[in-house]
């Protein structure tokens, strides 16, 4: 028995009508390497849309620099190679329901930026150095990723099925929503902006403790509590390739330079840590790009560790 890869790709996309659901279904029953096979067109397909068409129209990949070149091209690459199912037992069916699931990670270096669709049809966006764990299906009552970074979803509405974002701070629980969470486990930030829609915010085993947010709305982690504020929609432009500096300091540029672009950045020059920048940065632009940009408002010179890849400021 046979099936049609179209129709896997249509099952992918979330486009799949229950005839089509119920031949892969009995597709995957019929024989054990079809589920194998079945984990390798998945990541194939998913391995198709996660390249960052910004990252290869950048001006640096057009310059004859050979270092640069290699090293951007190897960017892009290992977005793409770091994805993979852990296992290859990716459905068994015991009574006609799935009993278990491999889970699908893919990783998104620094400096870089990528999206995907799920397989419910939902969109993420994955901002740098940001990892996210999802099931090949969303088979159970919910439907659940796991994240480690900063990540903004567009989530299919279903009232079967709640979405929820597991992280090492807080979970996040919708339907249907566009938002952004940040919850890097590294550092002690957390921050939800809810779009539209509504999201429910709790913690492992205290889902009685919940904080529920209203489209606009912004709740960030302050000490140990959640604080709730209206959502600048500019800090969140970042899936678009843009870098939004609303009366920052430098310090604070350098720490989101440090987050965007592929760079250790030490700064040696005390004068100018607390001066304050407005400013719209691309990143496809590069972190050189955006230092002579910011050299225009600020007195200081930079020097590159090419070994290190560290920056320092002077």
């Amino acid at each position: 028995m046979e099936i049609d890869r179209n129709i896997l790709v249509s099952y992918f996309l979330g486009h799949s009508s229950e005839e089509e659901k119920a031949a892969i279904k009995r597709w995957l029953e019929s024989d054990e390497a079809h589920k194998q096979q079945f984990v390798s067109e998945r990541i194939c397909f998913d391995a198709s849309v996660i390249v960052d068409e910004d990252s290869i129209l950048t001006p640096s990949v057009r310059e004859t620099n050979v270092k640069g070149l290699i090293r951007t091209m190897l960017r892009i690459a290992a977005v793409i190679v770091v994805l993979f199912a852990s296992g290859y037992s990716y459905w068994h069916y015991q009574n006609g329901q799935t009993a278990n699931k491999s889970m699908l990670t893919i990783h998104v270096p620094a400096g870089n930026r990528t999206s995907l669709t799920l397989p419910d049809g939902s969109l993420v966006w994955l901002n740098s150095n940001t990892t996210l764990r999802y099931p090949g299906v969303f088979a159970d009552k919910e439907r659940t990723v796991e994240l480690n970074g900063e990540a903004y979803f567009e989530v299919q509405k279903s009232a079967k099925q709640s979405f929820v974002v597991k992280t090492a701070k807080y979970n996040a629980k919708v339907l249907g929503t566009t938002f952004n969470i940040e919850a890097y486990a590294n550092t002690p930030d957390f921050a939800t902006a809810l779009f539209t829609g509504k999201v429910k915010l709790y913690k492992d085993l205290r889902e009685e403790e919940s904080l529920y947010l209203n489209a606009g709305e912004t709740a960030r982690l302050v000490g140990d509590t959640l604080q709730v504020s209206k959502t600048n929609i500019n800090s969140y432009r970042w899936k678009e390739g843009l870098i939004i500096i609303e009366d920052k300091s430098f310090e604070e540029i350098m720490r989101l330079f440090g987050k965007y672009f592929d760079n250790q950045i030490i700064i040696r020059n005390n004068h100018v840590k607390k001066l304050a920048y407005h400013g719209k940065l691309r990143i496809a632009d590069g972190v050189d790009h955006a230092l002579r940009v910011l050299q225009n408002d600020f007195r200081f010179t930079y020097k590159r560790d090419e070994d290190t890849n560290t920056i320092y400021i002077y």
